[in-house]
């Protein structure tokens, strides 16, 4: 009886002169099924020596019904994870996508707020709708180039004061916010003898003026006996506090 060693795997197997005379020195790995010549690998020098044979000299009987000459034993199987894989190639993507539209959808709403007025003159009706996303008041939107001052006027009244008559155009395609009026009165010189402001309320009871549509508008007011001997001239701005 000789010990032989399998090349592959190294598992150490015991083998009878019967065994190897049946397949010609030749025996099988009862572990990796691994083919090789006994006699080649045995701990001792074996009894007879045996020629050297290549794998092509292994009988094709020999691979086909020998049987293992190791003891059978048990392998523990490796447990494969059943559990279905998530593909990080299209879940990466799709977070992206989703990041992105979230992005985009928050970038379109802090446009929507900041334009929120001039939405609101365009379309009246979004008005409610705007007033809830934002959760803040919408007005009229202010645009000081949209109004002009089509004429104007500085006159004396009989009966004491002065008397100040606008006509303000709205140049725009939607309704603005009215707008306050900054009023200067000069003296010969050009020199500012009075400014004073009149708000949005003084110079109308309307809080915009429409589209494409003038307001007119007539502010009377009293000055100081020294101020109103001086006074020649005056200029008119309208602007938004």
């Amino acid at each position: 009886m000789h010990i032989t060693h399998c090349p592959q795997c190294d598992t150490a197997f015991k083998v009878s002169p019967q065994q190897l005379e049946l397949a010609k020195g030749w025996v099988r790995c009862g572990r990796c099924s691994h083919v090789f010549e006994a006699a080649l690998h045995f701990e001792t020098p074996p009894d007879i020596p045996a020629a050297p044979l290549s794998s092509a000299d292994a009988p094709s009987l020999f691979r086909a019904a020998m049987a293992p000459v190791v003891a059978a034993y048990e392998v523990e199987p490796t447990p494969v994870n059943t559990a279905p894989v998530e593909n990080t190639d299209a879940v990466l993507p799709l977070r992206w996508l989703i990041v992105a539209g979230a992005l985009v959808l928050a970038l379109l709403m802090q446009c929507v707020v900041a334009q929120r007025n001039w939405l609101a003159a365009e379309e009246p009706a979004l008005r409610p709708l705007l007033s809830v996303l934002c959760s803040c008041e919408v007005t009229w939107p202010r645009e000081p180039e949209a109004v002009l001052i089509e004429s104007s006027s500085f006159t004396e009244n009989p009966q004491g004061g002065y008397t100040v008559q606008l006509r303000l155009k709205n140049t725009q395609h939607h309704p603005v916010a009215m707008p306050a009026l900054e009023l200067t009165l000069t003296d010969l010189q050009d020199q500012v003898l009075v400014r004073r402001v009149f708000t949005a309320d003084e110079l109308s009871g309307k809080d915009h003026v429409q589209a494409l549509r003038d307001v007119r508008s007539t502010l009377n007011f009293d000055l100081d006996d020294k101020v109103s001997q001086r006074v020649i001239g005056f200029r008119a701005f309208v602007f938004y506090p």
